[in-house]
């Protein structure tokens, strides 16, 4: 049975560096997922998701660059997607996901989903984007070898 998936996209008052950070902490995904889902990241490129009683494992892609994430693929059927985030100006920006959830999970419940997880994400996003600097810009995250390491990138380097 093929399951649709649902789409969502949602303006963000934060940039888009802080979101992602937000979305790539793995520690720190319950604060803006549903009750009921949790994710662990168990090996190089996989995860683990706890749905209610389901357990699935799905490879996943980071592209740091692009600011996007894919979990699963074509042959998943189900607990599939991608979120990516865009970045609109400096303090704003957007961020879509796609999802295909359970062949069970009624479209209406897998759509309010995700509009309850993003209004959070922005909320967990905008508190971890802390106090405005520059005027109103956000310094931007330093890149390169000597940068700090996100969570979920020393992870999947694991």
């Amino acid at each position: 049975m093929t399951v649709p998936p649902a789409e969502r996209t949602r303006s963000m008052p934060v940039d888009a560096e802080a979101v992602f950070e937000v979305i790539t902490d793995l520690e720190d995904l319950s604060s803006w997922l549903p009750a009921g889902v949790e994710v662990d990241c168990y090996g190089a490129h996989l995860v683990r998701l706890w749905v209610g009683g389901e357990v699935v494992e799905r490879r996943i892609a980071v592209d740091w660059e692009s600011l996007g994430i894919t979990w699963g693929d074509p042959h998943s059927p189900t607990y599939t997607g991608t979120v990516r985030v865009l970045r609109v100006a400096p303090g704003r920006s957007a961020v879509t996901v796609r999802l295909t959830g359970s062949a069970g999970l009624p479209p209406s419940r897998l759509d309010d989903w995700l509009v309850r997880a993003l209004d959070e994400l922005a909320l967990v996003a905008g508190v971890h984007a802390g106090p405005r600097r520059d005027g109103g810009r956000e310094a931007h995250r330093r890149t390169g070898p000597d940068a700090p390491r996100r969570p979920l990138e020393v992870m999947l380097d694991r």
